[in-house]
């Protein structure tokens, strides 16, 4: 421990020393894959649509991280857990399963009810499912890149979007040749057994400069690690997806592409562990728990350039449906050294879908003003079928029935932003603004102890977001920018048992929940430096107000208040560094953040210790930070050798209900390969120091990091 102590404190005064010299910064993400991507990541050339229109990464007056998707499969990222490790500022607050995971950037973290508080975006297709902090539940295989925003981003991306953004930019169809590739890839987990992952994509050209079609998926079994009563390794994981792409370019003018992803994730019992070292799973009642996450993702977009403007649409339906069949076991003391075996089995499933209808027009060409206008229309329902009931030696007894409950979402926005170049670009100045209005109303049947009533709500919410920036550019190498935005989320609608419940716990509450919002301000800078550093970093300040805030009742059903107010303030440091040795490259990040409660309901505060004025956000590390060096050599003309070595630490962060910490979590990762034009090799070993955490640790459950993985991966090219 004092070892580990004194490395993080040497890494972290290096890391300060280095920031002082060239102001705050943020690391830049860099790739070695050939000599001309890497010139382009070092000159910030890699083109982003972040901000809705292509912009190279450089001139992007945001905290922004790109990573190209080859970078990525050659990282091994394949799932968002992997991918905010080198997120500062971000950290995964829980992860039951894949598909079941809740991520927070920046502090914006209220426990894992309500709508989520990070927006993501699957190429135009919004993701967001009412009323559940859920992350898509894709993998990262075949991506063209993904974008990182931090900090609210209200005005351009909507509601939800508050502590930043994800965003997944999927390989679009050349029209021009014939490609394949495929990798298999097979590794063993330590404590557990043998994982198999193959994918594979083609790309069909149908008409030169006209039309293509592109097809990929693939299919991962990692094995479990927990045990049980009935056996070794039960929490093992299976997923498969399958996605096809359509390009068309009807017209000179005219962009036309249309997709379909299909996602299917199943894991047997869930990673809510009775104890991580070593990990044991809760031991049914002759019942298999599991987690179930089916989402199919319908989207078109069309781009018709008239010259000075283009007018850009998106179109998405999303079907996704989450199930979860859980037990929580316990004794209960019915005499001196006799102790009767309860659970608490909960077999739910979430429905959900949503149909979102973007329509924009944006400004082209070489002109000092520039503008984009737009507007959106989302209907989304997600229907719960919710049946939790206590188990012992008898029968089942039913607690809480709901059946064909909808909520209902039918909300529209309109949104601007205009900036105008001077002194030949040095000054640039943007405004922007957002109207968000929102109708949600649910209904249903609810039985709570043996007593059936009819739920009905409804409520109206509606937002102005507004964005203000001023960006300095005083030399091609320098950017600094100041951002003031506000971010909002939509208030929601909880059951009648829910409110009782609170209630009845002492906290006055209701069925409508109201919005929460929140104004950041930030100061940023990128620059790139002598000798091949870039630097990128930013220093923000959030006032956040009337948060939702979920709490544990007694019988374990979370009920919601708009609680109170937050506070926070926070710097990322970074730094890429293309060293004097062709071919390595040095990247390092890291986040300070103090997120503290304030304004907090006293009633809260007596049934939820955690929630008090001066309390950091569960949720919500204190710090986290990540370094990481690629290399790359030709061995001779036809051969080239690869490395990659990345490690991670993340503070502990507190749970919501419990007030319990879990642990700081440590990650490092290594892979060197062999490739050849066509063909590469590579090993690796995930995790490699068998860090277990907790990641989550509540009264009943704890959630362990993957155990060490150690592997080979194939991938061929054609």
């Amino acid at each position: 421990m004092i070892g580990s102590n004194v490395r993080r404190a040497a890494l972290l005064g290096s890391l300060s020393a280095l920031a002082l010299f060239a102001t705050p910064a943020m690391a830049q993400e860099a790739t070695p894959d050939s000599t001309a991507t890497d010139q382009a990541y070092a000159d910030g050339d890699i083109v982003v649509t972040a901000q809705k229109r292509e912009q190279n990464l450089s001139d992007v007056p945001a905290a922004i991280q790109a990573i190209s998707g080859d970078t990525l499969e050659r990282r091994g990222t394949k799932d968002l857990t992997q991918l905010v490790e080198f997120i500062p500022g971000a950290s995964i607050v829980s992860k039951a399963a894949p598909g079941f995971e809740t991520i927070q950037i920046r502090g914006i973290s209220s426990g894992t009810v309500g709508d989520a508080t990070v927006g993501y975006y699957i190429d135009d297709v919004i993701f967001s499912i009412p009323n559940l902090q859920l992350a898509p539940p894709s993998r990262l295989i075949n991506l063209e890149r993904t974008e990182i925003l931090r900090g609210p981003q209200g005005t351009l991306y909507g509601n939800g979007a508050m502590g930043g953004l994800i965003r997944l930019v999927t390989t679009q169809p050349d029209t021009t040749k014939f490609t394949a590739k495929g990798q298999g890839e097979v590794s063993f987990t330590d404590g557990g057994g043998t994982n198999y992952a193959g994918d594979a994509a083609f790309n069909f050209p149908l008409a030169t400069d006209k039309a293509a079609f592109s097809v990929s998926g693939g299919y991962e079994r990692l094995s479990g690690f927990a045990d049980g009563a009935l056996g070794n390794n039960l929490n093992g994981i299976e997923s498969w997806n399958v996605r096809g792409k359509l390009f068309l370019k009807p017209t000179e003018n005219l962009d036309v592409t249309v997709s379909v992803w299909h996602i299917d994730n199943h894991q047997d019992y869930s990673n809510n562990l009775l104890a991580v070292d070593p990990p044991r799973v809760h031991e049914p009642f002759g019942i298999t728990p599991f987690i179930d996450t089916v989402a199919t993702f319908y989207s078109g977009s069309a781009k018709w350039d008239l010259g000075t403007v283009s007018l850009e649409s998106g179109t998405s339906y999303i079907d996704h449906k989450l199930r979860i069949d859980s037990v929580v076991n316990s004794v209960l003391p019915v005499a001196p050294g006799v102790f009767l075996p309860i659970g608490i089995r909960n077999n739910s499933t979430f429905a959900t879908h949503s149909f979102n209808q973007e329509l924009r027009l944006v400004s082209q060409g070489d002109s000092a003003f520039s503008w984009i206008v737009g507007g959106l229309y989302t209907n989304a329902t997600i229907t719960s079928d919710i049946d939790v009931n206590f188990r012992g030696l008898g029968p089942a007894i039913p607690f809480l029935n709901v059946v064909g409950a909808p909520l209902k979402t039918e909300s529209f926005a309109i949104f601007g932003e205009a900036s105008y170049s001077l002194f030949d670009g040095k000054l640039i100045p943007l405004i922007g603004l957002r109207y968000f209005n929102d109708t949600r109303t649910a209904s249903g049947p609810t039985t709570f102890g043996g007593v059936t009533a009819v739920d009905s709500g409804r409520g109206k919410f509606d937002a102005l977001s507004p964005r203000f920036n001023l960006t300095y550019k005083p030399s091609d190498d320098a950017l600094v920018y100041i951002n003031v935005a506000r971010g909002f989320r939509s208030g929601t609608i909880q059951t009648g048992a829910q409110a009782l419940l609170g209630q009845l716990s002492g906290v006055t509450t209701g069925v409508i929940i109201n919005e929460d919002s929140l104004w950041t301000y930030e100061i940023g800078t990128k620059l790139k430096l002598p000798a091949g550093f870039y630097f990128d970093g930013s220093f923000y300040y959030t006032d956040w107000s009337d948060i939702q805030i979920p709490f544990n009742t007694p019988f374990g059903l979370p009920s919601v208040v708009n609680g109170g107010d937050a506070r926070i303030y926070g710097v990322d440091l970074g730094l890429n560094w293309r060293t004097p040795l062709n071919g390595l490259t040095l990247q390092a990040v890291v986040n300070f953040n103090n997120s503290t409660f304030q304004n907090i309901n006293p009633q809260l505060t007596v049934v939820s210790p955690t929630a008090r004025n001066g309390a950091q956000l569960p949720g919500v590390p204190k710090n986290n930070y990540s370094i990481g060096a690629t290399y790359s050599t030709a061995i001779n003309e036809n051969l080239d050798f690869n490395f990659y070595g990345a490690y991670s630490f993340r503070n502990r962060q507190q749970d919501l209900a419990s007030g319990f910490f879990g642990g700081q979590i440590e990650n490092l990762t290594l892979r060197a390969g062999l490739e050849t034009k066509k063909l590469r090799f590579d090993v690796f070993a995930d995790n490699i120091t068998n860090e277990k955490g907790p990641i989550l640790f509540t009264p009943t459950a704890q959630q362990a990091i993957y155990p060490r993985r150690i592997g080979l991966s194939v991938t061929m090219k054609y």
